[in-house]
């Protein structure tokens, strides 16, 4: 007896590995963050030096020269798709790119929207791909997708920045969707940057079909990161919290991309990364014990503690406190 054959979906590749044959300066850097900030503040000649040192070494990757075609074709088939998903009457707009733009300056007003230059781009792990293959011929919503490596004829890319793979725009706490719409909805990395969270989670379960798989996963222990803004991290108890009353939980997990030593890791360096030389320098040759034999005060007068700037503070805080009045009636 034969298996039945497995159809996946379409999907367009918007990154390739850079190499010497077919490197490409501006490709290379929107798809490398870290390079292009280097450049701008002039602590790095180019997009190719850094290729030439470290990225073919590392296997860097660089924005095709030929994706856009393509996805715009693919856009323009799902763009119907997404039409006759709409809420009834809703009040949206098509871009030339057919992109719909559901953003509106009184969304933007309540949901606390500001223009960013920020990029988060970042391939689906096996959560999510299990989950699209289990729905070849269903439709997904990425709510907060940020800009994706692979573009999917069966995913909807809903974003606030307009992102070259993004389908929609607009905000997570009031969807242009209706109800039950969606086979599957993923929100990866998304809800500690909405305002609203509890607004934003029922949103996301008011569009998923029931029986729909919903997978979800935000920040705990990390620093503030905005995207344009950063309100809540969450436990895992609070994670529940936002969608207990709707979906049935089956089951939550760390997985190794959000493991206990990515916050380490990405809270030493962000604490490096922002202390004056004299002081990163000292920093960098401390060791675990040092910081484990000690109780906190011991450090508050060390040079690594008080010359760290008040913007990395607020960032790597372990709680922050506030003092306000009411405001008159």
């Amino acid at each position: 007896m034969s298996t039945p054959m497995t159809i996946s979906p379409q999907l367009i590749s918007v990154f390739e590995v850079a190499t010497k044959d077919n490197f490409n300066e501006s490709g290379y850097l929107a798809a490398n963050a870290d390079v292009k900030s280097a450049v701008d503040n002039g602590s790095l000649k180019s997009g190719w030096a850094h290729f030439k040192r470290h990225g073919h070494k590392e296997g860097r990757k660089q924005l095709r020269d030929d994706y856009h075609t393509p996805i715009m074709k693919m856009r323009l088939k799902k763009a119907e798709t997404i039409r006759s998903i709409l809420k009834p009457d809703v009040d949206i707009e098509q871009t030339d790119s057919h992109v719909y733009d559901y953003r509106g300056q009184g969304r933007k007003e309540s949901f606390g929207f500001s223009e960013t230059a920020n990029i988060s781009s970042n391939s689906y792990d096996e959560t999510p791909l299990k989950i699209i293959e289990q729905y070849p011929d269903g439709l997904i919503l990425d709510c907060g997708a940020g800009f994706r490596p692979e573009y999917y004829e069966n995913i909807v890319n809903y974003e606030i920045a307009p992102y070259p793979t993004t389908d929609v725009l607009g905000f997570a706490e009031d969807l242009p969707f209706g109800d039950n719409s969606f086979d599957a909805v993923f929100s990866f990395a998304v809800l500690e940057h909405v305002k609203y969270p509890f607004q934003a989670a029922a949103e996301i379960c008011r569009v998923l079909k029931p029986g729909g798989t919903l997978a979800v996963g935000a920040a705990f222990l990390q620093p503030m990161h905005g995207y344009p803004h950063h309100y809540f991290n969450m436990t895992n108890l609070g994670l529940q919290a936002l969608f207990e009353d709707s979906i049935e939980i089956e089951q939550q997990f760390v997985n190794q991309g959000t493991s206990p030593i990515a916050s380490l890791s990405w809270f030493l360096q962000e604490w490096m990364n922002n202390l004056p030389t004299d002081a990163r320098k000292k920093f960098a040759k401390m060791r675990v014990g040092d910081f484990t034999a000690k109780t906190p005060d011991y450090y508050f007068d060390k040079n690594f503690v008080r010359k760290l700037p008040e913007a990395a503070n607020f960032k790597l805080a372990c709680a922050t406190k506030m003092v306000g009045r009411k405001k008159p009636l």
